[in-house]
């Protein structure tokens, strides 16, 4: 039985980054694309990452928080409709300033909230991205460009809020990997505490083309958990920058089998660790 090994470049912290897939395969002709998989953490991790900005420019907060540093010019507009005052909030890197993360971003994300606080009912925020790009310590450059917006959905039966989710992005890479990607995911996120710790605990699905121009859909099996950071921080609580636990499914269009892509930290760990799985062969990732 033969081990290979399989370096897959990317910048995400939240999954998958720079991952390093070892494993057994059966045969030479084993299955070990993990490019969609690579793709749609790639996505969830430019949403996460400009949605910790974005609220910590709500927050007059965004340039003391390890994301931005002093790299970002933020605006502000208020506009008043009917008595209801809508925000438009323009954050802004110039490029070339390396924030804190050691990452360094470019262009604008575009925040609009409709006049209602994040935890109240039918609170609405829409993010866009203007010739936006986030470039990590490898070199590695991806471009971000499409929409996604978070709807407050109120309470469930437990009492915890929740929202919905809706993104269509076109991720396009440059530097060292190039191609493009389309991803559209619809999600529930509900914030749930667990001990101390506050988490986003995310259902739902997402479909796209891969960078290899591979076509597939993602169904979330089993929840994915993830810490919410303002939450937490104004707590003293820890906060990690990847998914914890869960298991997420693959079905590609010109792929004989599905892959399995399941979080292996644990909830309450910050491991960093997951497993991929396509026919029965395991390949163990290792999350920087």
């Amino acid at each position: 039985m033969k081990t290979k090994h399989f370096l897959v470049t990317g910048m995400i912290g939240v999954a998958l980054a720079g991952m390093i897939i070892t494993g057994c395969k059966k045969e030479s002709t084993a299955d070990t694309d993990a490019t969609a998989a690579q793709d749609d953490a790639n996505a969830s991790f430019a949403l996460q990452d400009s949605k910790n900005i974005s609220d910590g420019a709500a927050k007059g907060q965004a340039n003391e928080r390890p994301f931005t540093g002093g790299c970002a010019q933020i605006t502000k507009r208020d506009t008043v409709i009917g008595g209801v005052t809508d925000t438009l909030i323009d954050i802004y890197f110039p490029g070339g300033c390396v924030s804190p993360d050691l990452r360094t971003r470019k262009g604008h994300i575009l925040v609009m909230w409709n006049g209602k606080g994040y935890f109240q009912d039918s609170a609405s925020i829409t993010e866009t991205w203007k010739n936006y790009t986030v470039t990590s310590l490898s070199g590695l450059t991806i471009g971000v460009a499409g929409s996604r917006t978070l709807s407050n959905i109120g309470k469930d039966s437990a009492g915890d809020h929740s929202w919905s989710f809706n993104a269509s992005l076109t991720l396009t890479y440059s530097g060292t990997s190039t191609g493009t990607a389309t991803w559209n995911s619809t999600r529930t996120n509900t914030l749930t505490k667990v001990g101390k710790v506050w988490y986003y605990v995310i259902t739902g699905g997402a479909s796209g083309v891969s960078k290899s121009g591979v076509s597939y859909s993602l169904t979330i099996n089993s929840p994915l958990y993830w810490t919410a950071y303002w939450l937490n921080l104004l707590a003293g609580n820890k906060y990690c920058d990847c998914f914890e636990s869960g298991t997420v499914e693959l079905t590609r269009s010109s792929k004989t089998y599905p892959l399995y892509l399941t979080f292996t930290s644990g909830v309450g760990n910050c491991n960093h660790t997951a497993t991929a799985t396509i026919n029965g062969n395991n390949y163990n990732i290792t999350l920087p």
